[in-house]
């Protein structure tokens, strides 16, 4: 069969339409860019309806050997001219997947282990969303709730910066008035960056079940969480900037209770 060549053709525009928000939410569908990210959405059991590629850049055999797809998901040859149109890594071996999502909720939540989590309320940049889900990752955080975004986890950009990490964690999208609720039954540490009546994030204890809250880029954190009785930590800063980038400072408090968790010490 030729490759898609036309711009026209309904299963382009209907990516086309995906690169927007409010279609992936009306549609329960999104793209996921990439040969990594697209093994990881399916090892992480996401329904893929279709994968397009362009076979001037890889053949089908060769994609279907890296992905580990199922013999029954479909692969859509396109051109390379129309291929390179929407993705973001262009002329390369590379796949489109369009997939369904699977929503979680907080019963996936193991709440008999000693948990570590992250909230991330309000965020705005996709960019930082998905650096912290790498961290997240990377750190071996238990799940990551995202309250109120103000963008959503399945936005391209999120999905890149992630590499794919969007499919490796529990991620539970709610509001934070819920997520409140959730961590005082669960009797669950929670930790909020806030600058006001905070101690250094160093001389607390994240060795039980612990949540560190992080706020948007724009307004930090929200006043809801603040009427609680959370603990504020704060990062020491020592230069003329405002502020730290929010995935920065998750990364720092995240590994800060990761080596209290893991620490040994040396005994002489």
């Amino acid at each position: 069969m030729e490759p898609i060549s036309s711009f026209q053709n309904i299963l382009i525009k209907q990516v086309q339409k995906l690169e927007k928000n409010r279609e992936r939410r009306k549609q329960n569908m999104a793209l996921v860019e990439g040969i990594r990210e697209c093994q990881l959405a399916i090892v992480a059991g996401h329904t893929v309806q279709k994968l397009l590629f362009c076979s001037a850049y890889i053949s089908e055999i060769e994609l279907r050997a890296k992905l580990g797809a199922m013999p029954d998901t479909p692969l859509i040859d396109v051109s390379p001219q129309v291929f390179d149109s929407m993705v973001y890594r262009k002329g390369v071996a590379n796949v489109l997947g369009i997939i369904h999502p699977n929503n979680c909720h907080f019963e996936a939540i193991d709440v008999s282990k000693k948990l570590l989590l992250l909230i991330i309320d309000s965020v705005e940049k996709p960019g930082n969303l998905g650096a912290m889900l790498r961290t997240c990752d990377a750190a071996g955080v238990d799940a990551i709730v995202v309250c109120d975004p103000q963008t959503d986890i399945y936005n391209p950009n999120c999905i890149r910066a992630s590499l794919g990490a969007v499919f490796t964690k529990k991620i539970i999208v709610t509001n934070a008035e819920e997520c409140i609720t959730w961590l005082g039954a669960n009797n669950i540490s929670t930790f909020v960056t806030y600058l006001d009546s905070a101690t250094p994030y160093t001389s607390q204890n994240y060795t039980s079940s612990s949540a560190i809250v992080v706020g948007s880029e724009a307004n930090g954190i929200k006043e809801c969480w603040l009427k609680n009785k959370f603990q504020n930590i704060i990062i020491p800063q020592y230069g003329q900037v405002d502020s730290m980038n929010v995935a920065n400072s998750a990364a720092i408090i995240i590994y800060e209770a990761l080596r209290q968790r893991t620490y040994k010490p040396v005994i002489s």
